[in-house]
């Protein structure tokens, strides 16, 4: 039993499946490949060492652990795998830190800016929707899903700013693959209309049903919109 679904197409967005390797975490844009091949950051060259040297860097004491996402004489970017993930709030997961230093500011005796922190924290690999926003998992427990179950009901938390309103209609089902062993979803949200003024106070879940072309069995739910792909969590009957 294997079978594979993509529906981008109905939404407008450019992903075009699972195999994928192109993500983001936070602003920032990861190739896994690259990720796989990058160096370690005890190998940074001239311009990487200076910019450890920032204003509001702060020593890595673990330098051979990071890896160098980017290196320019304008921009310096490290990634490293977290040994445990970063509980964030509203069920995010922080998998990844990630250092940002960047040239800015006024020139310098050199005529060049110097070197600032632009961002330092935890993030997950998540890949790029297009036009969809990332957005949380989990299986609604109001409704857990049987063996037998055609239907399974999750709920889905919208990352971006809403106004703290739920995103009824604006859930999209933005890929399924069915293996044997697993159903692995992507999931995201169309953003609300650019009218008005949004404010970020954090999202209410909003229920979600995905229908299986066979039952569901005792096969693992994925969440493969982020990287390392994870279970969504749950109680089942």
């Amino acid at each position: 039993m294997l079978s594979f679904l993509m529906i981008m197409g109905a939404v407008g967005c450019s992903v075009s499946g699972f195999t994928d390797t192109t993500y983001r975490c936070g602003d920032q844009e990861v190739s896994l490949q690259a990720l796989k091949e990058a160096r370690s950051a005890s190998e940074l060259g001239p311009d990487g060492r200076e910019a450890l040297k920032g204003q509001e860097v702060r020593p890595i004491e673990d330098l051979p652990s990071w890896r160098i996402i980017e290196e320019s004489d304008a921009r310096v970017a490290l990634m490293r795998e977290l040994d445990v993930s970063h509980e964030q709030g509203q069920g995010t997961v922080g998998a990844h830190a990630l250092l940002v230093v960047e040239r800015f500011g006024p020139p310098g005796n050199d005529g060049r800016p110097g070197w600032h922190l632009r961002s330092s924290g935890h993030c997950d690999l998540r890949k790029d929707l297009g036009s969809l926003r990332a957005a949380e998992v989990t299986l609604d427990p109001a409704v857990p899903p049987g063996v037998e179950a055609r239907k399974v009901h999750v709920l889905v938390t919208e990352r971006g700013c809403a106004s703290g309103k739920r995103a009824d209609g604006r859930v999209r089902l933005a890929g399924i693959e069915q293996t044997p062993a697993e159903v692995r979803l992507v999931i995201g949200v169309e953003p609300l209309a650019s009218e008005g003024v949004r404010t970020c106070q954090g999202n209410p879940p909003t229920p979600f049903t995905v229908e299986l072309d066979e039952p569901l069995g005792d096969r693992a739910l994925i969440d493969a919109s982020v990287h390392p792909a994870r279970r969504i969590t749950g109680g089942r009957q």
